[in-house]
């Protein structure tokens, strides 16, 4: 009579067969195992253990077995209800499984950029390169506030209004007093302006 049986070895599925369970397996690579008779429709994978399948044949889920101890968390996945996924990019970089891109850090669990001074310590930027950003920061932010002061309105309420004039030139001067700052244009105090 034909039946559906698996071969085991070690609790270690080797095969699924149908048809004679009595059959001798001698000078085949099943001789020896034990034979387990399962339903026809039961989808037993060889080279798994018994441990990985329930009573009625089914497959546990990767994430019962991890709980059952029977295989280990693999890296790179997190369990999510009764299923595994794999981690994102940003998590794998939290669990520290790779390393953040060139200009971020983790901190406080977060993946956060780092400060222009780490930047530089780690050679991602150069001292050079650093200086002429914040040169070039602090003489456009020079040049933002000289234009808000020489809009055609500006100019025009300083002709008719004496008071808004007196306030506009000395605003004028404490913009231009910046440029005379030491060390100016790597350092700028907007305080007075």
């Amino acid at each position: 009579m034909a039946e559906s049986f698996i071969t085991v070895i070690n609790g270690v599925v080797t095969g699924k067969h149908h048809g004679d369970i009595e059959v001798d397996f001698y000078g085949t690579p099943y001789y020896a195992h034990n034979k387990i008779i399962v339903p026809f429709e039961a989808e037993v994978a060889a080279l798994e253990l018994l441990t990985f399948y329930t009573q009625d044949w089914k497959r546990k889920s990767d994430a019962q077995l991890i709980e059952e101890s029977i295989i280990p968390m693999p890296q790179g996945y997190v369990k999510e209800g009764k299923n595994l996924r794999q981690m994102s990019h940003d998590e794998k970089i939290l669990a520290g499984l790779i390393e953040p891109s060139p200009g971020l850090k983790v901190e406080e669990g977060k993946l956060v950029p780092m400060t222009i001074q780490e930047q530089i310590a780690a050679g991602l930027v150069s001292q050079d390169d650093y200086n002429q950003q914040i040169a070039a920061e602090n003489e456009v932010e020079l040049q933002n506030r000289l234009a808000a002061l020489q809009t055609p309105e500006a100019l025009a309420m300083a002709e008719l209004d004496e008071v808004y004039a007196a306030e506009r030139k000395a605003k004028l001067i404490a913009l231009l007093a910046v440029k005379q700052q030491k060390g100016y244009p790597l350092v700028a105090d907007w305080s007075g302006c």
